[in-house]
């Protein structure tokens, strides 16, 4: 058994089919089969159900957890000697939810870039909880993401405070409330209940987006049913969708800055919900006795292009 033998194996578990599996190594079939039945030979257990799609037996899941922690200390252990023998070359894997992505990694990757030409940045875009996890099993080397510090095991990092603000267009408004309209998003702002929204349509995100959660949360809190016109996970078309007056839409502030135009931002009014709309985005990484320079420095270039901003 070696590293190969622990990456072998988590393919074939995340993608529940020795064929799938063997495309992603580039292997054969019959190589990756005869090699995991190898495995189960010498720990004495089976470790799969073969059946389509393939499922992992009680041994399966206690050994890819024994896996994924190997192949997290076989990255560990390479990134250290790069660092060692001052070779900034190498793979960085930064995971970031697609509500906060566009607005904060164009010019923290071209910043980092310009620093150090010689890493490669695979950037995936996930839900908060994926990321978490996708970290937690050494799948990603950091993330920015709403993180508790009491995690075990990561080591996490205040960037800024985000805040998230009910978006609506004064044309809506106009047509809900006539001359009303201002007293209305006013009482809103003033009292941080949705009470006196209650006719108006709204957009959401998902329930494990941050300011979807947090929108159904006022929502309860009012006690109102919402009229939803569109849910998706896609915060850019949404935003677009509030500004074309579909609907009112909870949305970080700094997205409403860097994505509408100057125009589109006159057309809507933007509505603050309090203290409880707002919440620490991190910066965190696996907690090791080395931690590679290309994590601290891409870290450290978040820090000046975003938390000063």
């Amino acid at each position: 058994m070696n590293f190969s033998t622990m990456g072998y194996f988590i393919a074939v578990a995340e993608e529940r089919s020795f064929t799938k599996a063997a495309d992603r190594l580039g292997i054969t079939q019959q190589t990756l089969s005869a090699h995991i039945a190898g495995v189960e030979r010498e720990l004495g257990a089976r470790l799969l159900v073969r059946k389509v799609p393939l499922e992992l037996t009680y041994a399966g899941e206690v050994f890819l957890g024994y896996a994924r922690k190997m192949q997290a200390l076989e990255r560990s252990m390479q990134q250290e000697f790069l660092d060692i023998a001052g070779d900034e070359r190498g793979l960085l894997r930064v995971g970031i939810a697609s509500t906060r992505s566009h607005f904060i990694m164009p010019r923290s990757i071209a910043a980092f870039q310009k620093k150090h030409p010689g890493i490669e940045v695979d950037l995936l875009e996930a839900e908060n909880e994926e990321l978490v996890a996708s970290l937690r099993a050494g799948q990603l080397d950091l993330i920015v993401a709403t993180v508790t510090r009491d995690i075990p095991g990561l080591s996490v990092h205040g960037l800024y405070q985000e805040e998230v603000v009910l978006v609506v267009a004064r044309e809506l408004l106009s047509t809900l409330y006539g001359d009303k309209a201002d007293e209305v998003a006013s009482e809103v702002e003033r009292t941080h209940t949705l009470a006196p929204l209650a006719s108006c349509p709204f957009l959401l995100l998902g329930k494990r987006d941050v300011p979807g959660d947090l929108a159904r949360h006022i929502f309860r809190e009012a006690g109102i049913t919402p009229f939803v016109r569109v849910t998706s996970s896609n915060t850019e078309t949404l935003l677009d969708l509030c500004a074309r007056g579909a609907g009112a839409f909870f949305c970080p502030r700094r997205l409403v800055f860097s994505s509408l135009t100057e125009e589109q931002q006159e057309a809507v009014r933007i509505i603050h919900l309090g203290p409880r709309a707002r919440y620490w985005i991190c910066a965190a990484w696996r907690a090791s006795d080395h931690v590679w320079s290309a994590t601290e420095g891409f870290y450290e270039t978040l820090k000046e292009e975003v938390g000063a901003s």
